[in-house]
Protein backbone atom coordinates (compact mmCIF):
# COMPACT_ATOMS: atom_id res chain seq x y z
CA UNK A 1 0.00 0.00 0.00
CA UNK A 2 2.42 2.55 0.97
CA UNK A 3 4.62 1.80 -2.65
CA UNK A 4 0.84 2.28 -4.49
CA UNK A 5 0.37 5.58 -2.57
CA UNK A 6 3.80 6.94 -3.55
CA UNK A 7 3.53 6.01 -6.99
CA UNK A 8 -0.06 7.66 -7.18
CA UNK A 9 1.55 9.85 -5.68
CA UNK A 10 3.92 11.20 -8.00
CA UNK A 11 2.43 9.80 -11.10
CA UNK A 12 -0.99 11.78 -10.56
CA UNK A 13 0.76 14.74 -8.66
CA UNK A 14 -0.99 14.60 -5.90
CA UNK A 15 -1.05 17.28 -3.18
CA UNK A 16 -1.29 14.86 -0.60
CA UNK A 17 1.28 15.85 2.12
CA UNK A 18 3.26 13.13 3.11
CA UNK A 19 4.89 13.24 6.98
CA UNK A 20 7.35 10.38 7.42
CA UNK A 21 7.53 9.59 11.23
CA UNK A 22 10.28 7.34 12.00
CA UNK A 23 10.50 5.26 15.67
CA UNK A 24 13.35 2.65 14.09
CA UNK A 25 15.59 2.84 11.33
CA UNK A 26 16.94 -0.63 9.41
CA UNK A 27 19.74 -0.90 6.83
CA UNK A 28 18.51 -4.33 5.68
CA UNK A 29 15.21 -5.96 5.56
CA UNK A 30 11.85 -6.12 3.82
CA UNK A 31 10.96 -2.50 4.60
CA UNK A 32 13.85 -0.54 4.01
CA UNK A 33 13.74 -0.08 0.53
CA UNK A 34 9.89 1.10 1.06
CA UNK A 35 11.12 3.46 4.19
CA UNK A 36 13.99 4.91 1.89
CA UNK A 37 11.41 5.71 -0.55
CA UNK A 38 9.24 6.93 2.27
CA UNK A 39 11.87 9.28 4.00
CA UNK A 40 13.54 10.63 1.04
CA UNK A 41 10.04 11.44 -1.02
CA UNK A 42 8.33 12.95 2.49
CA UNK A 43 7.32 16.72 3.10
CA UNK A 44 8.67 15.94 6.63
CA UNK A 45 10.47 14.07 8.33
CA UNK A 46 9.86 13.18 12.16
CA UNK A 47 12.15 10.99 14.39
CA UNK A 48 11.03 10.06 17.86
CA UNK A 49 14.37 10.52 19.69
CA UNK A 50 17.03 13.47 19.23
CA UNK A 51 19.25 10.04 17.86
CA UNK A 52 16.80 8.54 15.80
CA UNK A 53 16.60 12.09 13.87
CA UNK A 54 20.23 12.27 13.60
CA UNK A 55 20.73 8.37 11.56
CA UNK A 56 18.23 9.49 9.68
CA UNK A 57 20.25 12.82 8.69
CA UNK A 58 23.54 10.42 8.63
CA UNK A 59 21.73 7.46 6.83
CA UNK A 60 19.31 8.88 4.40
CA UNK A 61 20.70 12.74 4.21
CA UNK A 62 17.66 13.89 4.82
CA UNK A 63 16.98 16.58 7.94
CA UNK A 64 14.44 15.38 10.42
CA UNK A 65 12.97 16.77 13.24
CA UNK A 66 12.20 15.44 16.68
CA UNK A 67 9.22 14.45 18.06
CA UNK A 68 8.71 12.16 21.01
CA UNK A 69 6.22 9.71 21.95
CA UNK A 70 3.89 11.51 24.90
CA UNK A 71 3.34 10.28 28.32
CA UNK A 72 -0.21 10.04 29.39
CA UNK A 73 0.11 11.95 33.01
CA UNK A 74 -3.33 10.68 34.16
CA UNK A 75 -1.86 6.83 34.26
CA UNK A 76 2.06 7.78 34.70
CA UNK A 77 2.35 9.88 38.20
CA UNK A 78 4.67 9.81 41.06
CA UNK A 79 3.10 7.67 44.25
CA UNK A 80 1.69 10.12 46.66
CA UNK A 81 3.57 9.39 49.16
CA UNK A 82 6.86 10.46 47.36
CA UNK A 83 9.75 7.93 47.01
CA UNK A 84 11.18 9.13 50.46
CA UNK A 85 8.98 6.52 51.81
CA UNK A 86 10.60 3.70 53.65
CA UNK A 87 9.57 0.50 52.73
CA UNK A 88 10.65 -2.79 54.24
CA UNK A 89 11.57 -4.36 50.72
CA UNK A 90 12.72 -2.61 47.52
CA UNK A 91 11.51 -3.67 44.52
CA UNK A 92 12.90 -3.70 40.84
CA UNK A 93 10.80 -3.55 38.30
CA UNK A 94 11.13 -4.45 34.44
CA UNK A 95 8.22 -4.32 31.74
CA UNK A 96 8.35 -5.47 28.27
CA UNK A 97 8.25 -8.11 25.83
CA UNK A 98 10.15 -11.62 26.41
CA UNK A 99 12.43 -11.42 23.48
CA UNK A 100 16.00 -11.62 22.98
CA UNK A 101 17.29 -8.70 21.84
CA UNK A 102 15.21 -7.52 25.37
CA UNK A 103 16.98 -9.33 27.79
CA UNK A 104 15.19 -10.57 30.27
CA UNK A 105 17.37 -13.32 31.76
CA UNK A 106 19.61 -10.50 33.08
CA UNK A 107 16.72 -9.44 35.23
CA UNK A 108 16.68 -12.27 36.26
CA UNK A 109 20.25 -13.08 36.91
CA UNK A 110 20.15 -9.97 38.90
CA UNK A 111 17.13 -11.46 41.21
CA UNK A 112 20.44 -14.28 42.03
CA UNK A 113 22.67 -11.41 43.41
CA UNK A 114 19.92 -9.63 45.24
CA UNK A 115 18.01 -12.25 46.98
CA UNK A 116 16.55 -9.26 49.76
CA UNK A 117 15.13 -7.49 46.82
CA UNK A 118 12.12 -8.08 44.94
CA UNK A 119 11.95 -8.53 41.43
CA UNK A 120 9.12 -8.24 39.51
CA UNK A 121 8.84 -8.80 35.51
CA UNK A 122 5.45 -7.31 33.13
CA UNK A 123 4.92 -8.43 30.25
CA UNK A 124 4.98 -11.79 27.67
CA UNK A 125 7.07 -13.58 24.91
CA UNK A 126 8.87 -16.30 23.49
CA UNK A 127 11.67 -16.30 26.46
CA UNK A 128 8.88 -16.34 29.23
CA UNK A 129 9.13 -19.88 29.41
CA UNK A 130 13.11 -20.00 29.60
CA UNK A 131 12.41 -17.03 32.20
CA UNK A 132 10.39 -19.16 34.38
CA UNK A 133 13.02 -21.94 34.56
CA UNK A 134 16.12 -20.04 34.75
CA UNK A 135 14.01 -18.73 38.28
CA UNK A 136 13.60 -22.43 39.32
CA UNK A 137 16.93 -23.57 38.27
CA UNK A 138 18.86 -20.57 40.25
CA UNK A 139 15.99 -21.85 43.32
CA UNK A 140 14.95 -17.88 43.15
CA UNK A 141 12.24 -17.07 45.60
CA UNK A 142 12.34 -13.01 45.14
CA UNK A 143 10.79 -12.52 41.52
CA UNK A 144 7.11 -12.55 40.22
CA UNK A 145 6.22 -12.98 36.76
CA UNK A 146 3.09 -10.41 36.49
CA UNK A 147 2.10 -11.13 32.67
CA UNK A 148 0.53 -8.71 30.33
CA UNK A 149 -0.35 -5.47 32.84
CA UNK A 150 -2.80 -3.23 30.98
CA UNK A 151 -1.15 0.58 31.45
CA UNK A 152 -2.87 1.75 34.30
CA UNK A 153 -1.79 -1.41 36.52
CA UNK A 154 1.53 -0.62 35.03
CA UNK A 155 1.32 2.86 36.66
CA UNK A 156 0.57 1.20 39.82
CA UNK A 157 3.56 -1.37 39.37
CA UNK A 158 5.81 1.51 38.77
CA UNK A 159 4.96 3.74 41.88
CA UNK A 160 5.44 0.99 43.70
CA UNK A 161 8.77 -0.19 42.27
CA UNK A 162 12.09 2.18 43.53
CA UNK A 163 13.98 1.27 40.07
CA UNK A 164 12.81 0.50 36.50
CA UNK A 165 15.68 -2.35 34.90
CA UNK A 166 16.06 -2.48 31.10
CA UNK A 167 18.51 -4.20 29.84
CA UNK A 168 17.62 -4.41 26.02
CA UNK A 169 19.83 -3.53 23.41
CA UNK A 170 18.05 -3.26 20.41
CA UNK A 171 15.52 -0.42 20.81
CA UNK A 172 14.32 2.58 18.44
CA UNK A 173 13.14 4.70 21.71
CA UNK A 174 11.53 2.87 24.05
CA UNK A 175 7.94 4.90 26.30
CA UNK A 176 8.39 2.70 28.60
CA UNK A 177 11.25 4.51 30.02
CA UNK A 178 9.48 8.17 29.72
CA UNK A 179 6.64 6.38 32.08
CA UNK A 180 9.28 5.53 34.67
CA UNK A 181 10.42 8.38 34.04
CA UNK A 182 6.68 9.95 34.85
CA UNK A 183 5.74 7.78 37.68
CA UNK A 184 9.10 9.05 39.04
CA UNK A 185 11.39 5.91 38.98
CA UNK A 186 14.96 6.14 38.72
CA UNK A 187 15.81 3.75 35.58
CA UNK A 188 18.49 1.61 34.26
CA UNK A 189 18.82 1.41 30.30
CA UNK A 190 21.49 0.60 27.44
CA UNK A 191 22.95 3.68 26.08
CA UNK A 192 23.55 2.30 22.39
CA UNK A 193 20.22 3.41 21.53
CA UNK A 194 20.30 6.72 23.68
CA UNK A 195 17.06 7.06 24.91
CA UNK A 196 15.85 10.94 25.55
CA UNK A 197 13.72 9.79 28.73
CA UNK A 198 16.88 9.04 30.64
CA UNK A 199 19.34 11.79 31.98
CA UNK A 200 22.76 9.82 32.54
CA UNK A 201 23.71 10.06 35.83
CA UNK A 202 20.60 12.66 36.73
CA UNK A 203 17.87 10.65 36.27
CA UNK A 204 18.75 7.55 36.44
CA UNK A 205 21.80 5.58 34.61
CA UNK A 206 22.67 4.77 30.61
CA UNK A 207 25.02 1.81 30.51
CA UNK A 208 27.71 0.26 28.18
CA UNK A 209 28.01 -3.36 29.25
CA UNK A 210 26.49 -6.20 31.46
CA UNK A 211 29.52 -4.83 34.27
CA UNK A 212 28.16 -1.67 34.13
CA UNK A 213 24.22 -2.41 34.29
CA UNK A 214 25.28 -4.73 37.28
CA UNK A 215 27.20 -1.63 39.12
CA UNK A 216 24.64 1.07 38.70
CA UNK A 217 22.07 -1.13 40.07
CA UNK A 218 23.90 -1.58 42.94
CA UNK A 219 24.51 1.43 43.30
CA UNK A 220 21.27 2.34 43.15
CA UNK A 221 19.61 -0.30 45.60
CA UNK A 222 22.48 0.82 48.35
CA UNK A 223 21.93 4.63 48.01
CA UNK A 224 18.84 5.80 49.60
CA UNK A 225 19.79 9.22 48.89
CA UNK A 226 20.85 9.08 45.03
CA UNK A 227 17.35 7.06 44.40
CA UNK A 228 15.32 9.83 45.82
CA UNK A 229 17.20 12.46 43.78
CA UNK A 230 17.00 10.45 41.07
CA UNK A 231 13.00 10.05 41.20
CA UNK A 232 12.81 13.71 41.48
CA UNK A 233 15.01 14.48 38.54
CA UNK A 234 13.58 11.86 36.64
CA UNK A 235 9.70 13.21 36.96
CA UNK A 236 10.88 17.16 36.42
CA UNK A 237 12.55 15.60 33.19
CA UNK A 238 9.54 13.64 32.12
CA UNK A 239 7.35 17.19 32.04
CA UNK A 240 8.94 17.61 28.59
CA UNK A 241 6.78 14.77 27.43
CA UNK A 242 3.36 15.41 27.77
CA UNK A 243 0.89 14.50 25.88
CA UNK A 244 -0.86 17.75 25.55
CA UNK A 245 3.03 19.65 24.48
CA UNK A 246 3.48 16.71 21.92
CA UNK A 247 -0.37 17.19 20.41
CA UNK A 248 0.50 20.74 19.69
CA UNK A 249 4.29 20.17 17.85
CA UNK A 250 2.39 17.43 15.84
CA UNK A 251 -0.75 20.27 14.52
CA UNK A 252 1.75 22.55 13.70
CA UNK A 253 3.73 20.11 11.75
CA UNK A 254 0.57 19.42 9.97
CA UNK A 255 -0.65 22.65 9.39
CA UNK A 256 3.01 23.44 7.85
CA UNK A 257 3.15 21.13 5.40
CA UNK A 258 -0.27 21.15 4.09
CA UNK A 259 0.20 24.93 3.30
CA UNK A 260 3.77 23.88 1.47
CA UNK A 261 1.57 21.61 -0.60
CA UNK A 262 -1.39 23.94 -1.36
CA UNK A 263 1.30 26.29 -2.37
CA UNK A 264 3.24 23.84 -4.65
CA UNK A 265 0.15 23.00 -5.84
CA UNK A 266 -0.77 26.65 -6.92
CA UNK A 267 2.69 27.21 -8.44
CA UNK A 268 2.08 24.39 -11.01
CA UNK A 269 -1.39 24.85 -11.86
CA UNK A 270 -3.02 22.41 -9.68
Amino acid sequence: MDSAFLWLRRQLRLQTALVTYVVLTQENGPTSEILARSIREADAVVGNSVYGSETIQQRYGVSATTIHSGINKQVFYPPAEGRGALRSQLTVLYAGSFQARKRPQLVIREAARWPSVQFRLAGRGELERECHGLVQDLGLRNVEFLGHVPQRELGEEMRQADVFLLPSVIEGHPQVLGQAAASGLPCIAMEVYRPDYVVNAVSGFLVRSEAELSEKLATLLTNTGLRQAMSTAAFEHSLKFDWDRVAELWAELFESVAARRRGLGKGDGH
